[in-house]
């Protein structure tokens, strides 16, 4: 058993015996068509992983390693939102008559990034502008192995309403 799928089993075990229900925050207590919507969930769950020792893929369910992989590709490396770049069908379901799923996943990977890499002082030499996350990423952790701030997130609140799909795995944490 992986060290990811000995996380998750104690998410849920956690889950199951602490969290919140929709009885005691009433946070969905029915679904739009009326069905009881019995929820059962917690907030802020975060795990990490020491790439070093595992990748971090779930074994307690068949993983279709290829598919994995080429969706992760086709979000950081091609960042595109377009299905037919992607090379299963997982997706389908989501695609506009355009072809893609909105202003989702790629397309918020593809969106230039202009920060201050000291957001205390704000000089002008801690300006960096990069022509996507990706590049931010890789740039910032070889300017700053030590910084805490190697951030990219997929969650635009702007643009919730043009994705086809709400991301759901959209924000991720990077340092060295």
């Amino acid at each position: 058993m992986s060290r990811a799928d000995e996380l998750y089993k104690a998410t849920c075990r956690k889950i199951l015996e602490e969290g919140f229900s929709d009885e005691g925050l009433n946070v969905r207590p029915k679904w739009e068509d009326g069905t009881p919507a019995h929820t059962i969930k917690t907030f802020g769950v975060v795990n990490r992983y020491n790439l070093a020792e595992e990748f971090p893929i779930m074994t307690l369910r068949r993983t279709y390693w290829k598919s994995a992989v080429d969706e992760l590709l086709w979000i950081w490396q091609k960042k595109s939102n377009r299905i037919c770049d992607l090379g299963s069908h997982v997706w389908d379901e989501w695609a506009g008559e355009d072809g893609t799923i909105g202003k989702a996943y790629g397309y918020q990977m593809n969106r230039p990034i202009c920060i201050y890499t000291d957001p205390v002082h704000k000089t002008p030499e801690s300006f960096r502008s990069y022509k996507n996350q990706t590049e931010y990423i890789i740039e910032y952790l070889r300017e700053f192995p030590n910084g805490r701030w190697g951030v990219a997130t997929l969650w635009n609140p702007e643009e919730l309403s043009g994705m086809n799909l709400v991301p759901c795995c959209h924000t991720s944490t990077w340092n060295l």
